[in-house]
């Protein structure tokens, strides 16, 4: 059922970031909303018990990790949830989403 359930959300995480990826304007508010499942409001939540809190960082630590997602040079052993959500992100919004996430 648990698997189900993270299964369910990361769909819906991939639509949502799929559709709004392609925004004429890109707003990094919007953009985090479907991250704050797994994430947090701010960004202080652990996701998947595993990942590093992202309040706190810099917009251009955030971006290095989101790019590294995107061309498979970052993430750990659950790196795949991620990688499937960022290459569907264009450079503009993993810009945006990282200016955003650098405010929390």
């Amino acid at each position: 059922m648990k698997k189900a359930a993270v299964f369910f959300v990361m769909l819906l995480v991939l639509v949502v970031c799929g559709s709004i990826g392609t925004a004429q304007e890109i707003d990094g508010k919007i953009l985090y909303q479907p991250c704050a499942g797994c994430h947090g409001e701010t960004g202080e939540t652990m996701a998947l018990g595993s990942s590093a809190k992202l309040k706190g960082q810099t917009a251009d630590q955030i971006l290095k990790k989101l790019n590294g997602y995107a061309d498979g040079t970052y993430g750990g052993s659950k790196k795949n949830i991620m990688t499937s959500i960022i290459k569907r992100m264009s450079e503009e919004a993993r810009v945006k989403v990282s200016e955003y996430i650098s405010t929390f």
